[in-house]
């Protein structure tokens, strides 16, 4: 180790925020050149910040620091876009701001905190955050952010359709032609979605009513926890999470309940709740 850094634990070591933005515009980078094949970095990203790092801040930082440092980032994000999706916020593109009222602010802040920091007020690195650990399609030297995403239409046909359902159409009704206004158009593809929900629904009450039946059984809890690890989250973490589980009888029921997805939402939540 050179002279003049100093070492630290994973547990010891702080992200200031100049730190937290350099993390975001090498790995944004990283993205560009095609370093994230899937939903996450290859190791050379990770060690690439981790060197960065070390070298402008004088404290030695590993690699694994980093990529433990994703849960955080992952975590921000989802709570953001829960935000988003809330009734009673806007969402101003230019700021890259939640907006609210002074109503809604004191009744979010007063249920969540820590949701504070990412009301009315610019969301520094955004659209990096969007790409690092958002819904992006960052390849080369392209890339759409996941709000670009969620506001594109799925195809060329969509203007047409909602013109369409718009317009007045003739139906034979009864050997009757009749005329009426389409008010609502479902597509197969709406109607795929609400039929997979309706399933995983069903599935869900079936799980929970067999789980209800016999005790936790907490080695099973156990190895179902530290799975997660494959998603990029350290053992210190999901420990953590197992025993707040142990503690909570029917949180630990309900985590054996829900599958891989919202098993993750929990755990990502759980440890936001703890920062």
């Amino acid at each position: 180790m050179s002279k003049g850094k100093e070492k630290v634990s994973s547990k010891q070591f702080r992200w200031l925020l100049p730190m937290h933005e350099t993390m975001l515009r090498i790995l944004a980078q990283e993205a560009h050149k095609g370093n994230k094949p899937s939903s996450t970095f290859k190791a050379g990203s990770f060690a690439l910040v981790a060197k960065e790092i070390t070298a402008q801040f004088g404290v030695e930082c590993h690699p694994s620091y980093v990529e433990n440092r994703m849960w955080t980032l992952r975590t921000m994000w989802s709570t953001i876009q829960t935000i988003r999706k809330k009734s009673g916020f806007g969402w101003d593109d230019d700021l890259k701001m939640i907006t609210c009222d002074p109503k809604t602010y004191q009744e979010e802040v007063m249920a969540h905190r820590k949701h504070a920091e990412f009301l009315n007020k610019k969301i520094d690195m955004y659209d990096e955050l969007a790409i690092v650990v958002g819904k992006d399609t960052a390849t080369g030297g392209f890339s759409k952010s996941y709000v670009d995403l969620e506001h594109e239409p799925h195809n060329a046909d969509e203007s047409a359709e909602y013109v369409a359902d718009n317009v007045e159409e003739d139906v034979v009704e009864k050997g009757k032609n009749t005329s009426r206004k389409r008010k609502h158009s479902v597509s197969n593809a709406d109607e795929s979605v609400l039929t997979d929900l309706s399933d995983q629904l069903k599935e869900i009450a079936v799980a929970l009513k067999e789980i209800n039946r016999d005790p936790v059984d907490y080695t099973t809890l156990y190895n179902e926890v530290m799975t997660m690890m494959a998603d990029g989250y350290s053992e210190d973490m999901l420990a953590t999470a197992f025993d707040h589980l142990c503690e909570n009888e029917k949180t630990a029921r309900g985590f054996l309940a829900k599958n891989a997805r919202l098993r993750k939402m929990w755990l990502d939540s759980f440890l936001f709740s703890q920062l």
